[in-house]
């Protein structure tokens, strides 16, 4: 495919219809007539997307902060999730469906710290870095939403680290796994899981949030950051996944709160829920997406912890070598890397170097499709929306809107986002896609869907690039007109 030539926009002046000159002999009903005949012609198609045209990207990324928002769960008596949490959906595929994990039809609801964190984490970034419209609706509801969010936090607490799943007494015994998902009861102690760096940075990134952004008193102690360090890719086996893929005593962050050595933790895959937690497959694993979400949070918490250089140097090395579509075990997607670390540079990390981001600029404009899309690459899910976000998302982050070539990847990503969003009367959103996923062999058999994350990422997007190029309306990329050369170079 090729390179992003250029961006033209055209404009259609409006006109006045005549109709050789009906409407100046005929009388003023029927004038009326004519009018609520026409408007109920375009009622059905072209009074939908007509008012898009006109708005800003500012108004459509608040009408997607206001969808995402609006998924929150208000009440105390659903049956699934906490007030304050964000739901999410999980769906498996037909292998472990027939294997009693999940069903391949239908989508069971998953409380998870970790989808409220991720959500509120985005949200808040959208906060902070725009204080001329803090005051504005509905970024003006964001600082609620926070507060309502981390007080459901408490429940996956556990000395001092978080799980993704809350703590629910089955049988006397405290236990962590799926809340709603189809499990024959084989699986139910392999997903007795315990705490994990990933969760944790995740929801400890949301708890200085809302210090920052409601005056709430919060240090994280030097106990918790110690955790991360005692839990260090040294001098062990490695878990398949990261073993077929070269990486071995890497000194990273690893996922799991837990030592593997430990003689308290079952070594039998299936042992029973009553064995007590345990590391799914036994061996911990090392994804550059989890060290990613802990560089973020060691930025933001002013800090230096054992493990940091390696894990910097780990990643600078998984980009030299363009492993972007594997080295997530648990995020299957091939942008998702540079999305993280976008954040985590916006948060203060340095650690990623000028050659890197070169490279993460470079894959981004390769990927493009001629359609402005970018699509998940080497993996089974193709999630063209949030991929494209993601791509947007590092793009805004590593390189200036103003270059040439990222200006006209920008333009026609924005487009192909704005040709695929949904609307119902004044409310606009954007199907949910996947951003999670379970380990190894699972990784992208059963899935993660998060509406508020799908949408507060494209909000995000959004209004950057109003912020960026403000003189453009949503009618200046609708109607962009794409060369036939249009597409990314590979």
């Amino acid at each position: 495919m090729r390179h992003l030539k250029a961006v033209s926009f055209y404009f259609k002046a409006s006109r006045k219809l005549h109709f050789n000159g009906f409407m100046k002999t005929k009388p003023n009903f029927l004038k009326a007539i004519l009018s609520l005949f026409a408007a109920i012609i375009c009622s059905s198609s072209a009074l939908a997307k007509a008012p898009i045209a006109d708005l800003s990207l500012k108004e459509i990324s608040y009408k997607t902060i206001d969808y995402a928002l609006k998924t929150q769960i208000q009440t105390q008596n659903n049956p699934f999730y906490l007030s304050g949490e964000f739901p999410t959906k999980i769906q498996s595929t037909l292998v472990p469906a027939l294997i009693g994990v999940g069903e391949a039809f239908s989508k069971n609801d998953e409380a998870s710290a970790f989808t409220t964190a991720s959500v509120l984490n985005l949200l808040s970034q959208i906060y902070i870095d725009h204080p001329e419209f803090k005051n504005e609706s509905p970024l003006n509801l964001i600082p609620q939403s926070l507060q309502n969010g981390v007080s459901t936090f408490d429940k996956y607490k556990s000395t001092g680290t978080y799980n993704f799943y809350p703590a629910r007494v089955i049988n006397g015994q405290t236990v962590r796994r799926p809340i709603n998902m189809r499990l024959f009861p084989l699986w139910h102690g392999f997903t007795n899981i315990p705490n994990d760096a990933d969760t944790t940075s995740v929801v400890l990134t949301t708890l200085l949030f809302n210090s920052k952004i409601n005056k709430v008193p919060f240090t994280i102690p030097q106990q918790t950051y110690d955790i991360f360090s005692q839990f260090s890719d040294v001098n062990r086996n490695p878990m398949f996944y990261n073993y077929f893929a070269g990486r071995k005593n890497t000194g990273a962050f690893m996922t799991w709160l837990l030592d593997e050595k430990s003689p308290n933790m079952p070594r039998f895959y299936f042992a029973q829920t009553a064995k007590g937690e345990r590391i799914p497959f036994i061996k911990n694993d090392v994804d550059c997406v989890v060290n990613a979400n802990i560089l973020r949070l060691l930025a933001l918490g002013n800090t230096t912890t054992a493990g940091h250089a390696k894990s910097c140097q780990m990643l600078n090395d998984m980009i030299d070598k363009n492993e972007h579509a594997s080295c997530g075990v648990y995020y299957p997607n091939t942008l998702n890397l540079s999305f993280v670390l976008g954040r985590a540079k916006k948060a203060g990390e340095t650690c990623v170097t000028e050659k890197s981001e070169q490279k993460i600029i470079e894959l981004i404009l390769k990927m493009q499709n001629a359609d402005g899309s970018w699509l998940n690459e080497k993996n089974v899910w193709q999630d063209p929306i949030i991929t494209t976000a993601f791509a947007l998302d590092a793009l805004l982050h590593f390189s200036k809107p103003s270059d040439h070539k990222t200006y006209i990847a920008l333009m026609y990503g924005v487009h192909f986002l704005l040709k695929n969003m949904k609307q119902k009367d004044t409310a606009i959103h954007w199907n949910a896609e996947r951003f999670f996923t379970a380990t190894a062999i699972a990784r992208s058999l059963i899935m993660w869907q998060s509406a508020a994350f799908t949408n507060s990422v494209i909000a995000s997007v959004l209004l950057k690039m109003h912020v960026a190029f403000p003189q453009y309306t949503a009618r200046n990329y609708l109607t962009l007109k794409f060369d036939e050369n249009v597409g990314g170079q590979k």
